[in-house]
C-alpha cells in the first residue's frame, strides 16, 4: 500500500541493512515513522509493546524476529528465542503458527540465508493471502455505493499488505466503486481513528471516525450497509476472538438485519481450539484506560491522564463473537462453512 507515492509493507526484511524493519504503529497518525533492528529482542519488545500490532503482522514479525536471531545468537534459538518469541502476546494465534513454521525450517539446520528466506516467503504467503480474501469479500459487497463499518484495524498495517477487513475495500475502490466507511474509534487504544482512518485517507477513500458507542444507532437508522471485522483467532467452531467492541457489534447487527462478515487468513483459524470458550483473553494495562496518547500545541507527543488516577481497570484487549451471530467468515479460500477447517 502507498503512503503518499511510496509503497511500503508494515513489517519486512530489508535488504540493506541485513534486520527487521517495521512500521512504528504507536506514532501514527502524528508521525510516520520506520524502524530498522539486528537485535531479535527489539522486534519482540515491538510485538509486546504494539509498535507492530494485528494478527497477521505479528506473525511476519515473528518469523523475520526469528529469522534474524538465527543469524545472530543461533546457539541459543529453541531454548530462548522460540519461547521468547511465543510469549509476546497471547491471542493471536498467527504468531504460534509463525513460530512453528520457523521451527520446522530451522530443524534442517539451515544457513541464515535460507532462514531469511523462509520468513520473507511467510510474510509474502499473508500479503498473497490478504490480496485473494479481498477479492472475495468484494464480490461479497453489492457495487455502488457502500456504507460499511469496520471496528479496530485490519487493515495493511495490521496485515502486512492489504489487509484483511479493508482489503475488499481497497479493492472495490480500485475497481472504479465508491465505498463510504464508517470507521469505530476503538477504545482504550483508539486504533481505528489513529490507524484506520489514517489508511483510508491515504488510499482517497471517504470514511467518517465515530465513537464505539455511536455504532448500533447507526445502524437503528439504516445508515450502515455491512459490517467488515478482521480476527486474532477463529476456534474449530466458527467463535471468532477479535479486538474487544466485537460481540457487541454482533448483537446490534443481528438486531438490526445488519450483516457482519469476518475476513481472515488461513493462519488466523486455530483447528485444536474447539471453541470461543478455549480462547486466551489478553488483558492489558490500566494505563491503557487511564490515559491518551496525542499531540500538543507544540506538536510534541504527549501523554494525558483521563480518569482519576489510582482508580483499578478492567482492561481485556479482545472479547469473543459466536459463529452464529456472523453472516460469514470469508478467507482467502472463500466463505468458511463450519466442520470444513482451513488447510
Amino acid at each position: 500500500m502507498k503512503v503518499g507515492d511510496k509503497e511500503y509493507r508494515a513489517v519486512h526484511w530489508n535488504l540493506l541493512s541485513g534486520g527487521v524493519c517495521w512500521i512504528e504503529q504507536r506514532m501514527l497518525p502524528f508521525r510516520f515513522e520506520q524502524v530498522t533492528s539486528k537485535n531479535p529482542e527489539d522486534v519482540a519488545l515491538a510485538i509486546e509493546t504494539m509498535q507492530i500490532r494485528g494478527a497477521p503482522s505479528i506473525g511476519a514479525a515473528a518469523a523475520l524476529g526469528l529469522a534474524l536471531a538465527w543469524s545472530v545468537d543461533r546457539r541459543r534459538f529453541s531454548d530462548f528465542w522460540l519461547p521468547r518469541f511465543r510469549s509476546t502476546r497471547p491471542t493471536a494465534v498467527n504468531l504460534f503458527h509463525a513460530c512453528d513454521e520457523m521451527e520446522v525450517c530451522s530443524k534442517t539446520e539451515p544457513d541464515a540465508a535460507t532462514m531469511i528466506e523462509c520468513a520473507v516467503n511467510y510474510a509474502d504467503a499473508e500479503v498473497d493471502a490478504n490480496r485473494r480474501m479481498g477479492g472475495h469479500m468484494a464480490e461479497l459487497l453489492a457495487v455502488g455505493e457502500r456504507r460499511i463499518l469496520t471496528h479496530c484495524n485490519a487493515g495493511w498495517l495490521a496485515a502486512v499488505d492489504w489487509g484483511t477487513a479493508t482489503s475488499g475495500i481497497y479493492q472495490l475502490a480500485q475497481a472504479g466503486e465508491s465505498p463510504f466507511v464508517w470507521v469505530d474509534e476503538t477504545r482504550p487504544r483508539l486504533q481505528g481513528s489513529r490507524l484506520t482512518a489514517w489508511e483510508l485517507y491515504q488510499a482517497g477513500i471517504d470514511c467518517r471516525i465515530q465513537a464505539d458507542s455511536a455504532a448500533a444507532w447507526m445502524m437503528a437508522k439504516g445508515e450502515v450497509d455491512a459490517i467488515v471485522v478482521g480476527a486474532d483467532r477463529i476456534a474449530s467452531n466458527g467463535d471468532v476472538a477479535n479486538k474487544v467492541g466485537t460481540y457487541a457489534l454482533s448483537l446490534a447487527a443481528k438486531e438490526h438485519g445488519v450483516p457482519m462478515y469476518v475476513v481472515a487468513p488461513s493462519s488466523t483459524f486455530d483447528i485444536a481450539c474447539d471453541s470461543g470458550l478455549d480462547i486466551p483473553i489478553e488483558t492489558r494495562c490500566d494505563e491503557e484506560l487511564l490515559s491518551m496518547s496525542g499531540v500538543g500545541s507544540d506538536g510534541q507527543l504527549c501523554q494525558l491522564s483521563i480518569a482519576t488516577s489510582g482508580v483499578r481497570c478492567n482492561n481485556p484487549a479482545f472479547d469473543v463473537t459466536p459463529y452464529a451471530n456472523l453472516t460469514a467468515i470469508v478467507s482467502e479460500q472463500g466463505i468458511w462453512n463450519r466442520g470444513e477447517p482451513e488447510k
